[in-house]
């Protein structure tokens, strides 16, 4: 079969995911809960193992600083990032039976439609369930809502995503960094986002887990494109529908590409997908149009695998800008700007007597020094206090001499990965058929196992030996399966079909020489070996 054609449908996938204890439907006893799943034994060991790759890929070798924020935000925070008015999806009812849709899964091409085009073309669009007319679009914000504390509490939610955690670390995280940029700081967690129609199992989730990385650069010193990294090869999907086969390098020099950052980060984002056993055929990176780019992108690539619902995105690589430091800068009490290097002058600077605000505003000196937080303060400054026309005279300042640079907000570019989709889409992308043979064939670091330990059968002492070799390779790391149900085929069967890499057979020779046979998953081939030199080849 050629690299890039489809071998298995998505409806197999499941059935066998839920068969060999990869994931299935949560609260399944309880009627399910669309959009959450369950990973089993299995599934467990396949998300470790990608994340231990993309850990090693991102926080070693790049060298991100890696963080673990909290999974519910205050009100504020998500006000101030934009989440409260732009992060939701439009709704559509159905006049006659009641039921709920996302109006861009009704209209053909509506996820890449402005809202505009969408509200034009679902007028045409009757219920699937019953045929009757729909209601006009509505907004309807994705994020759950919570209330933290006692009795009423204060309003906050559950994190739609893990990138605000890193950019209201961005000061700490700097202060780690003894004060140097470019950095980047690295999060991998739950994300919660209480999306309308949920669907296509691990595709579209309310509870799902990201790695995110966000990359801050002084706006006049983006990091420019590594040398090792411009000859990584790569599929584009340009926004004017134009694909290429060409190197990160090359697509930079043509400004296809035309931020060094993001060039950078998607042949990173290339590599890695590769790593863990994504066919470089069935990748491609697509770029964000105009109508489907974030208000605060400059620019936005997809990293898309093709399956058999179509291409499905697993990563976005996005050239951010200031948009979020500056919007948190702007709405806390906390400084995001840096200063730029070689800008420092001495200037004169009139700065509050805080004493004597508090003596003579009491309650409202508090206020008073959080209004003048963000201007130019100087004599006779006008405010306004709860109400009150207040002018600070030159009695409750002073003038002083400070050394000051001018300050900038951080630009930010943000590889994102969805880990349950990449999931889903490395089983299906892995699959291959020879015959009646099927099974998933994953490179040793991210099959779920790394050895299958099988006695011949389960006598003659067979058995206990086997036991004793699974135990020697746990001893040193070797994270092995044990199996002695039915025949040794079937065993492989079963292995092959869930991605273990090696089976090893313990039989009567074992008891005579100490020697077992090691067979390798995708070529079947088998060789008789020393147990020692088995398991030093089956260690990672």
């Amino acid at each position: 079969m050629q690299d890039g054609e489809i071998r298995v449908d998505f409806q197999k996938v499941i059935a066998v995911a839920t068969k060999r204890g990869i994931f299935q439907p949560a609260f399944d006893a309880y009627g399910g809960l669309a959009g959450f799943l369950d990973y089993g034994p299995v599934g467990v060991r396949m998300r470790r193992r990608i994340l231990e790759m993309w850990r090693k890929h991102y926080v070693i070798n790049a060298g991100c600083l890696e963080l673990d924020g909290a999974l519910i935000g205050p009100e504020s925070m998500f006000q101030a990032s934009g989440h409260l008015g732009e992060f939701d999806d439009a709704l559509v009812d159905c006049k006659e039976c009641g039921k709920q849709f996302r109006a861009d899964h009704l209209v053909d091409g509506g996820e890449e439609m402005s809202r505009t085009e969408l509200a034009k073309k679902i007028i045409n669009i009757s219920c699937p369930s019953c045929s009757s007319p729909l209601s006009e679009m509505s907004a309807f914000n994705l994020m759950f809502s919570t209330s933290v504390g006692a009795g009423k509490g204060s309003p906050g939610y559950l994190r739609p995503e893990t990138a605000q955690s890193i950019f209201l670390a961005f000061p700490w995280l700097l202060r780690q960094n003894r004060g140097k940029l470019p950095f980047a700081g690295a999060q991998i967690g739950r994300s919660f986002r209480n999306e309308i129609s949920p669907r296509q199992g691990p595709l579209r989730m309310r509870e799902f887990t990201q790695m995110e990385v966000e990359h801050f650069f002084l706006p006049t010193n983006e990091p420019s494109l590594t040398m090792e990294l411009r000859n990584t090869k790569i599929t584009l999907l340009s926004a004017d529908g134009k694909e290429s086969q060409t190197t990160v390098g090359q697509a930079f020099d043509e400004e296809v590409v035309t931020s060094s950052l993001v060039a950078n980060h998607l042949a990173r984002a290339q590599n890695f997908l590769i790593s863990i056993g994504v066919p470089p055929g069935k990748l491609r990176f697509r770029q964000h149009g105009s109508n489907e780019m974030a208000h605060y992108s400059s620019d936005c690539w997809d990293g898309e695998i093709n399956t058999s619902l179509g291409w499905v995105e697993i990563v976005g690589v996005a050239h951010r800008g200031d948009y979020d430091l500056s919007a948190h800068g702007n709405a806390s009490s906390r400084e995001f700007r840096v200063p730029i290097p070689g800008t420092e002058k001495e200037i004169e600077l009139w700065k509050p007597d805080i004493g004597k605000l508090g003596k003579e505003f009491k309650g409202d000196a508090k206020l008073i020094l959080e209004a003048i937080k963000n201007v130019e303060l100087k004599p006779n400054t006008s405010l306004n206090i709860n109400g009150k026309d207040i002018v600070l005279s030159e009695d409750y300042m002073s003038q002083k001499t400070e050394r000051r640079s001018e300050m900038v907000y951080p630009n930010v570019v943000e590889p994102s990965f969805g880990l349950d989709r990449i999931l889903y889409c490395l089983l299906e992308s892995s699959w291959n058929i020879d015959g009646e043979r099927e099974w998933i064939s994953l490179p040793q670091d991210t099959s779920p196992y790394d050895l299958l330990v099988a006695p011949l059968m389960t006598k003659d002492g067979l058995d206990t030996k086997a036991h004793e070799i699974m135990k020697s390779a746990i001893d040193i790391g070797i994270d092995a399966y044990y199996d002695e149900a039915g025949s040794i085929g079937r065993r492989y069967a079963r292995a092959d079909e869930i991605g273990i890499f090696y089976s090893m057979t313990i039989d009567h020779q074992t008891l005579e020489d100490g020697t077992v046979t090691l067979r390798e998953r995708d070529s079947k081939n088998q060789s008789r070996v020393s147990l020692e030199d088995a398991l030093n080849q089956v260690r990672r």
